[in-house]
């Protein structure tokens, strides 16, 4: 059976990150194809304290849209309504008997939502939290799609930690069906549910596809010296390594190092201001992103060894390689076995070897390669084998 072929049947997608989000992720990526699929989906966006979402409301240029979710339900693209969890209880994300009010409420919210929706309904879970909001939903059934290790990004918050601990636990065992990223992740949550599938992550091939052509980049990046070694994403210290960019940028002082994305902490990255081969552009949009994915000529992903980046498989791997450029990492063994075109490196002269080959090969059968590979792993093909699975569960 095809994906979304034969059987119709509609979605709602709990998530902690807003639709509008700067940067997408699985969440919007997925839920925007299920969606030109013929599902109907309804986003619940249960992340954040009410309050917060008030502050935004009264400051922000976007407080129609924000006041629409709040009080009912806004169509954001066609098929796909966002509406905002009622998180009314503070400390929704430390306290469980915080969450469970807050989910209690949030299932009053939307009840009359879910029940207008075409049947079958399914409860598409994202956020570990939300699980006991899914147990009260009137659905056939829950799929959680976990795509990420959440109690690794508490970062020593010991409640939030037992927390979502113990949610996503719950979340494993309330479902029907279980999507993991990564291979550490699929055997953690095998152990709850045996109906788990691994589904790695991938990238928007279309979108980063013209980057290809150096002639794409931004015009800020014309003429920056070369070779060019490039990082997009979020510079999250307890993910990014950056004593390792540090140490690679004083090692190649004639190569530019440029980083592109948010700085959450930017105290992380002090040692790098003062490097002149360094340029730290903050974050942009991500319509502008493949532009400055166009100015690499290798693509760096310098993560921490830790136990959350052990179960990590980036976003970012297959947009760089949709650009045709190679990807050295660190910290990640999920990508083992991806060579030529992904290169590991365990120790910073590893890291440079893999850089310099890297950079010796950029010939057209290459950058050809690199981007067949990205091509097999798109967001539609993720969303096709997730709405076969599900649809499988729905026939049995």
């Amino acid at each position: 059976m095809s994906a979304g072929a034969d059987r119709r049947f509609s979605i709602v997608c709990l998530s902690p990150q807003k639709w509008d989000a700067p940067l997408p992720t699985n969440r919007q990526q997925i839920m925007r194809r299920a969606a030109a699929h013929g599902h109907e989906v309804l986003f619940v966006e249960t992340g954040g304290f009410l309050g917060a979402h008030a502050l935004r409301l009264a400051r922000g240029p976007e407080r129609r849209s924000l006041a629409r979710r709040l009080v009912g339900s806004e169509p954001v693209t066609p098929g796909i309504t966002a509406v905002k969890a009622v998180n009314l209880a503070p400390w929704g994300r430390k306290l469980a008997a915080a969450c469970g009010a807050n989910n209690a409420l949030t299932s009053l919210r939307i009840g009359r939502l879910v029940a207008a929706l075409p049947a079958p309904v399914v409860a598409w879970l994202y956020d570990p939290c939300a699980a006991g909001l899914a147990a009260r939903l009137n659905v056939a059934f829950t799929v959680y799609d976990c795509v990420d290790d959440y109690a690794e990004q508490t970062r020593g918050d010991a409640r939030r930690r037992a927390l979502v601990t113990a949610t996503d636990r719950q979340a494993a065992l309330l479902s029907r069906v279980v999507f993991a990223t990564s291979q550490p992740q699929q055997r953690r949550l095998a152990t709850l549910n045996p109906h788990t599938h691994l589904v790695r992550n991938v990238g928007d091939y279309d979108h980063f596809s013209p980057a290809a052509d150096p002639s794409f980049a931004a015009e800020e990046l014309r003429g920056l010296p070369g070779p060019v070694v490039g990082f997009a994403g979020n510079m999250l210290p307890g993910k990014v390594d950056f004593p390792l960019l540090e140490r690679l940028a004083r090692a190649r002082p004639q190569w530019t190092f440029l980083c592109v994305g948010p700085l959450p902490d930017a105290s992380a990255v002090e040692a790098l201001r003062p490097l002149p081969n360094v340029r730290l552009l903050g974050a942009r949009t991500y319509a502008e992103l493949p532009r400055y994915v166009a100015a690499f000529d290798v693509g760096l992903i310098p993560y921490l060894h830790n136990d959350y980046t052990r179960s990590c498989f980036p976003l970012k791997l297959y947009e760089v390689l949709a650009a045709g450029k190679p990807v050295v990492a660190t910290g990640l063994p999920e990508l083992a076995g991806m060579e030529p075109d992904v290169s590991l490196a365990a120790t910073d002269a590893e890291t440079l070897d893999a850089l310099e080959r890297g950079l010796a090969a950029r010939g057209p059968e290459d950058v050809a390669r690199r981007r067949q590979r990205a091509s097999g792993n798109t967001w539609e093909t993720r969303t096709s084998t997730l709405l076969s699975l599900v649809e499988t569960e729905l026939a049995s």
